[in-house]
């Protein structure tokens, strides 16, 4: 704990607002983009991409349709420059320090001003600062930045590494992508992957302007927070901050920093001396009375406007100001005995309670940076949390996102688990490479660390385990290997993580065996032990209703199966004689090898196939079915990671977090996603809305017919409460019998309320396992709860009987704000009904579901202006005998 220091008390004083008094001239907005050989110029907005630009000025179409990731190729194999004029007073260039900021360049540029160069770039996730006081005039001035080819760029570096290979070389034929990303510090997914396309863009992707100042800037502000107590309610915190500053060509400056805390009435000041030694000044004080800041389902998210103000003694009329929303919360990453099991633990305590994560892992939202504004953004992280989860991770392969996707899971109470953005290869460990990488992870720890979401990183993902397991063919060099991998993570990623902010828990790899991979030099004999760590888990060929092949982990931070997005989605980039799996589109589409092949025979499994003999309503049918099998994989596999979070079985279990792959899709293609590009959730993230609920009675049946109903519950108290186990029959929609069992839950677990043989509870009302379905419900009784209700299916629906063709009627009325309700009626049982709003954008409040009764009614929210009889003429309702004719 720090000295504890007197505060100052705060007034009249707190009504002052600061205001920066070094000149920011924004270099943003239009400028002109020209190709090598000056063929094309066009007009480009910036922050933004060559494609987009392209696109724009109707030079080429667009990327996304069908197999233009493919044909545009030429666009990333070509060098492309940006460039504008710009006007400088005679007042601006007295100024002693002149600085170009460059947020982001993706990503080999060269940039010039005035006909002279002042730097180059080849990172695209460090900002670029330039000293340019001595090339500009007064009056008009010249900028130009201009990009080489990344892809080209990538080969040169290859080629010129001739001392080993630093595998994989290329990404595999079915991804269509570009090979060697490993050798650019560029987003890696950019290069292709087996969700996604290859286009490699430039751009200027981030913000770029010119600063002017004399003594010094704030260039970032670091605030860090423990409890001054563990009660962790409104009470005392220790909090340090640290300034980081640019000098600029200074050699020293005196001034006063002061942090505010405006609505708390909190504000502390101090003298600080900068030179060129000393950029940064900490200061360590205390707040009272911050409510804590508390993950989604848990509590509240108070944010707290935090000034830290810099004020020059040598120049009074010089200031400069950085303001950030911050939130007071503790984060512990657990890892220490289990009893009754070998190994270690596996889960964090936010504010010293321990918290089951439930979440999704985040890939990049587009192909084209520029593309993803605050408000899509938005969407898809409230969809994260409209489904009942409260954490994502942010995957190593794609980019450290932009400060709006921190600040939205800061208010939204979403947990990051932030990767270093390394993915799926070995990497180059040569003293450029290096220094590059340190820089990078001083930026973006000293950008990220404030933010109350983020709660932990992982220096890559999935290296350690693809050098153990000989991904791409580096056994025969092990040894050469593991040291550069120690070298790139450990010694340098880790080592200025750990330098910059002690304050968050770390991790080497995701996944990886924590302390005992640190035993076993850095890369476990089993990276993959679900005795430690964190667990990536994938079985294509295993039958997914089988939840016996899923693994115990402690803590499952990937997992997950492929479906389609909608018709609806793949239309816009497809056209006719693209519409089935066998198509050029739809295996150019498919960058997952066999991927179209495994989701047909896990469908085959426990489903017949769709008999239309029209060809185009055969693949909308087959998109219906992948998205059923999907639902379904994910379900049973995130249940029984739900399961184990209060057990040891065979000394396995313990699980503490299920974060499926993934939440979302970065274009129009077959991928493990739970939200289609565009916002549109698939069947699966309905689903995860019921088997991420805060209380879920869940049930798994054993070879010997003996059926376990687990009530799983985050509610942070003991209830009373009430298990239903109704048994139904496919051919009526009035139950057959109930089974109640009275309980008491314990607070935050998973226990087996109900363990009865299957054959019992069926008894005499149901004479054939394949004509019956259970469906199981728990309710508090005090407090109030209820859970949703949770069907158990007995058999394969290729084997059930009973199940008939049901007749869907619906009558649409308007509610408020856009919001409408929508009156289902059925005259039969119908499996996985599925609404579908065509053209309207929005999302219902469930799909999928099960219609067991005559009458439901479920609402539509809408994201666009529509009218009653819009949607009715919109809308579709199907269920899973609509794909079989008659």
């Amino acid at each position: 704990m720090g000295p504890r220091v007197v505060l100052l008390a705060l007034s009249l004083a707190l009504s002052v607002q600061w205001t920066d008094a070094e000149t920011r001239i924004d270099l943003g907005g239009k400028w002109s983009l020209t190709n090598g050989n000056k063929s094309i110029t066009v007009p480009a907005t910036v922050p933004g991409g060559v494609y987009t630009a392209l696109m724009a000025a109707d030079e080429i179409g667009n990327p996304y349709m069908e197999s233009n990731d493919v044909n545009y190729r030429w666009v990333a194999n070509d060098s492309w420059t940006y460039s504008r004029d710009f006007s400088m007073t005679k007042e601006q260039l007295a100024s002693k320090n002149i600085l170009l900021i460059c947020e982001g360049l993706d990503t080999i540029s060269t940039v010039t001003v005035n006909g002279k160069t002042i730097g180059k770039s080849e990172n695209m996730f460090v900002r670029y600062e330039f000293d340019v006081k001595n090339v500009l005039i007064e009056g008009t001035n010249s900028i130009s930045v201009a990009f080489s080819s990344a892809m080209k760029y990538a080969l040169s570096k290859w080629k010129a590494h001739t001392a080993y290979d630093v595998p994989p070389d290329c990404p595999p034929d079915v991804q269509h992508g570009i090979c060697h990303p490993n050798f650019i510090r560029k987003e890696q997914s950019s290069f292709g992957w087996d969700w996604g396309p290859a286009f490699a863009p430039q751009a200027i992707w981030k913000d770029i302007r010119i600063e002017t100042f004399d003594c010094a800037v704030i260039r970032d502000v670091v605030a860090t927070a423990v409890p001054w107590n563990k009660k962790f309610q409104v009470q005392p915190w220790a909090i340090n901050i640290t300034t980081y500053f640019e000098l600029g060509s200074n050699t020293g400056c005196k001034g006063t920093v002061t942090a505010e805390f405006p609505e708390l009435h909190v504000s502390h000041n101090a003298t600080v001396v900068l030179t060129k030694r000393q950029t940064s000044f900490s200061m360590t004080f205390q707040v009272q009375n911050a409510d804590t800041w508390w993950p989604a389902g848990f509590g509240a998210q108070p944010l707290y406007d935090l000034y830290v103000h810099f004020q020059s003694s040598d120049r009074p009329a010089e200031n400069s100001t950085k303001s950030l929303k911050f939130g007071f919360r503790n984060v512990e990453l657990v890892q220490e005995e289990v009893p009754n099991s070998k190994g270690l633990s596996f889960y964090f305590k936010i504010n010293t309670r321990p918290i089951f994560i439930k979440g999704a892992n985040w890939i990049p939202a587009d192909a084209f940076q520029e593309r993803i504004d605050r408000d899509r953004l938005t969407n898809l992280l409230q969809s994260l949390v409209d489904a009942n989860m409260h954490a994502t991770r942010v995957w190593g392969g794609g980019v450290y996102e932009q400060d709006a996707f921190y600040e939205i899971c800061d208010r939204l109470g979403i947990m990051v688990w932030q990767d270093f953005q390394f993915a799926c290869a070995m990497y180059p460990v040569g003293e450029a490479f290096l220094s590059s990488v340190t820089e990078e992870v001083v930026q973006q720890v000293r950008r990220l660390s404030s933010h109350p979401s983020v709660i932990a990183w992982s220096a890559n993902n999935e290296n350690e385990v693809a050098l153990r397991q000989n991904w791409y063919g580096t056994a025969k060099n092990f040894s050469l290997y593991q040291k550069d991998y120690v070298t790139l993570y450990i010694d340098t990623v880790l080592k200025a993580l750990n330098k910059e902010n002690s304050n968050l828990p770390s991790v080497s790899s995701s996944p990886s065996n924590g302390p005992e991979s640190q035993k076993e030099g850095w890369v476990a004999k089993d990276p993959g032990d679900p005795h430690y760590g964190d667990v990536h888990y994938y079985n294509y060929p295993a039958d997914c209703w089988d939840v016996s092949v899923f693994p115990k982990p402690r803590f499952a931070s990937e997992y997950g199966y492929q479906s389609w997005p909608s018709f609806d989605t793949l239309e816009t980039v497809s056209q006719m004689g693209d519409w089935s799996l066998n198509s050029s589109f739809s295996q150019h589409r498919q960058h997952h090898a066999d991927g179209n092949e495994q989701m047909m025979t896990q469908i085959k499994r426990h489903f017949k196939d769709s008999t239309s003999t029209n060809t185009t309503q055969k693949f909308i049918n087959r998109i219906y079915l992948t998205q059923i099998s999907q639902a379904l994989c994910y379900k049973f596999e995130t249940e029984h990671y739900r399961r184990l979070q209060s057990s040891i079985v065979n000394g396995e279990g313990m699980t503490m977090g299920a974060v499926y792959w993934q939440l979302n899709d970065i274009w129009q293609a077959p991928s493990w996603a739970s939200i289609e590009y565009g916002g549109k959730w698939k069947m699966l993230h309905y689903f995860a809305k019921d088997f991420f609920a805060p209380l879920l009675a869940s049930g798994v049946e054993d070879d010997k017919g003996t059926l376990s109903v687990y009530v799983i519950s985050d509610v942070d108290r003991i209830f009373d409460g009430m298990l239903n186990v109704t048994v139904w029959s496919w051919d009526s929609q009035t139950p057959l019998q109930s089974v109640i069992k009275m309980f008491k839950q314990f607070n935050k677990s998973a226990e087996p309320v109900l363990v009865r043989k299957t054959s019992e509870i069926l008894s005499t009302h149901c004479a054939k396992r394949q004509s019956c379905y259970l469906t199981f419900q728990v309710t508090g009784i005090q407090p109030q709860l209820a859970s949703p209700i949770n069907p158990f299916f007995l058999s394969s629906f290729s084997d059930a009987e009973g199940i008939k063709k049901p007749n869907i009627e619906f009558d649409v009325s308007k509610n408020v704000n856009n919001t409408f309700s929508i009156q289902l009626t059925s005259d039969a049982t119908a499996p996985f009904v599925w609404l579908e709003a065509h053209g309207i954008r929005g999302r219902f409040s469930n799909n999928g579901f099960l219609m067991n009764q005559r009458k439901r009614v479920e609402l539509f929210h809408a994201w666009e202006n529509t009218t009653v009889d819009a949607l009715t003429e919109a809308l579709t309702v199907s269920s899973l005998m609509d794909i079989y004719q008659d």
